[in-house]
């Protein structure tokens, strides 16, 4: 009697606010997004890497991380690093010549630059942008992304050159990545197949990378990264916490903004 009581009140509750939601013309799957990490790119702090960066990643790594910056653009992700590891060395890599320029003028001689990018193979890539904004965030290797995302027509492309994390940590006596961040506009899952030796050692501790919008072009699931990452625990990255988001499931498979946060077992 109880429970179907309890049943009872939580049916006329959820027609109570789908009710008020379509008066007051609320998009409920939106605001669920939002009240789990999805869709918050407006900024650093409402995507939760200011909470990341500041508060548990310095909870969780030495004093002196190797810290990796993937897809460093003009520099504000590796200046959150800066701060919260004043003793850490933060390799970062930004193929774009133009906005590398503003990047390396950013951080000066702070952080271990680099002008290439990170991918499956080493070697070179051509890669597209928006003629009018050169040193925007979206540039990528796939024009596809720019066309059908971004509704960007008029592009302009360079040869860039890339490098595999392996070889790099492998050229710089690198053994171990305390902590790998990658926001590389759909290639993520390249950068980090050419970890592969790195994470058979299971030399890469926490791991971050972007998951949104992009990977519908580029027929890539959530559970392509889960059958890579084996042996990680997977997480979505909220304003001031992070979600634990457990086996593999379909729901997860979101294609709006979102940090994916995994974790080393």
């Amino acid at each position: 009697m109880i429970k179907k009581l309890k049943l009872g009140i939580g049916n006329m509750g959820a027609r109570f606010i789908r009710f008020t939601a379509r008066k007051a013309k609320l998009d409920l799957i939106r605001i669920g997004y939002s009240e789990n990490g999805i869709t918050k790119s407006y900024s650093l702090k409402a995507s939760g890497e200011e909470y990341f960066t500041q508060k548990y990643l310095p909870s969780k790594l030495g004093d002196s991380p190797i810290l990796f910056d993937v897809g460093g653009n003009k520099g504000a992700y590796s200046t959150l690093l800066g701060k919260s590891f004043p003793n850490g060395t933060i390799h970062v890599f930004e193929p774009n010549p133009n906005t590398f320029k503003v990047l390396a003028n950013n951080l000066g001689n702070s952080v271990v630059l680099n002008n290439c990018g990170i991918a499956a193979a080493s070697g070179e890539l051509e890669l597209f942008f928006d003629a009018q904004n050169t040193t925007s965030e979206q540039a990528t290797s796939d024009p596809e992304i720019l066309k059908t995302i971004a509704k960007t027509t008029n592009l302009v492309s360079e040869k860039i050159k890339v490098i595999t994390l392996d070889e790099y940590c492998s050229n710089n006596a690198i053994s171990k990545i305390d902590f790998l961040k990658i926001d590389t506009e759909g290639f993520e899952l390249e950068a980090l197949q050419g970890a592969s030796e790195l994470l058979k050692n299971k030399a890469i501790k926490i791991i971050q990378f972007e998951f949104n919008e992009v990977n519908i072009v580029k027929r890539r699931f959530l559970k392509d990264f889960y059958e890579l990452l084996e042996g990680f625990t997977f997480y979505r990255l909220d304003t001031n916490r992070l979600i634990e988001l457990g086996e593999w499931q379909p729901i997860h498979e979101i294609f709006m903004f979102q940090n994916i946060i995994a974790i080393q077992s």
